[in-house]
């Protein structure tokens, strides 16, 4: 069953069936801890259905997840919101990528040398898409989730590991969402949670802030 490139269940989606209150408990039984990557945030937190069944309400089919983990089991989704990019990293893991993502955005926002460090590191993971584009033909998730779902027969599907090991998924500093028949950048808001005294990167000096995924890795 190709049922990981896109078809686990979002939030977004299924809010005629996904309750507040059950959303609200799932992220208190979770601590608001994503389940991929250990990232603790009391807001803009995703629930993501294990098995794929949006309408399979079962608690333990249900996980609180971070946006950024969130949206890779969801790469249709992520051109729609223009919220990521693929990149070729094998030297990092997908969850730690995730980590040191945040920590870029969050200080390329402040003043002095750490907003140009994250520049600079910045600049240089997006030359990384040079070399997956060089190797699958496409930087764009959308495209890489339609070939693994519509035109890989079941053999090469349960080889795709193989083909896409090296693959990321970057998180963009966008996540347009759309309502009715507006649509709005909706992460400068996370960004300004996450900073404030009651946010993960709150009350934190900036040297601390590359150092945040190292300390989750070590707590888990």
């Amino acid at each position: 069953m190709k049922g990981g490139a896109g078809s686990t269940g979002s939030t977004s989606s299924v809010k005629k069936t996904l309750s507040k209150e059950l959303k609200q408990k799932i992220f208190t039984r979770d601590d608001n801890t994503c389940q991929c990557c250990n990232f603790q945030a009391k807001k803009y937190q995703e629930i993501l259905f294990l098995n794929g069944n949006r309408h399979d309400l079962s608690e333990n089919n249900l996980k609180t997840v971070c946006i950024f983990c969130h949206q890779c089991f969801n790469l249709d989704n992520v051109s729609i919101m223009r919220s990521g990019v693929l990149l070729w990293l094998p030297e990092i893991k997908q969850a730690d990528l995730h980590h040191i993502s945040r920590a870029i955005y969050v200080a390329r926002i402040s003043q002095g040398p750490v907003a140009e460090a994250a520049r600079k590191s910045l600049d240089a993971l997006m030359k990384r898409r040079d070399a997956v584009r060089a190797r699958i033909g496409t930087d764009d998730p959308y495209i890489l989730s339609t070939v693994l779902k519509d035109y890989l027969t079941d053999a090469h599907y349960s080889n795709r590991d193989d083909k896409i090991e090296g693959i990321r998924l970057f998180p963009l500093d966008r996540r347009i969402i759309k309502e009715a028949d507006l649509e709005f950048n909706q992460f400068p808001q996370i960004l300004a949670y996450w900073r404030s005294k009651d946010g993960p990167f709150g009350g934190k000096t900036p040297q601390k802030w590359f150092d945040i995924y190292h300390q989750i890795q070590n707590a888990a």
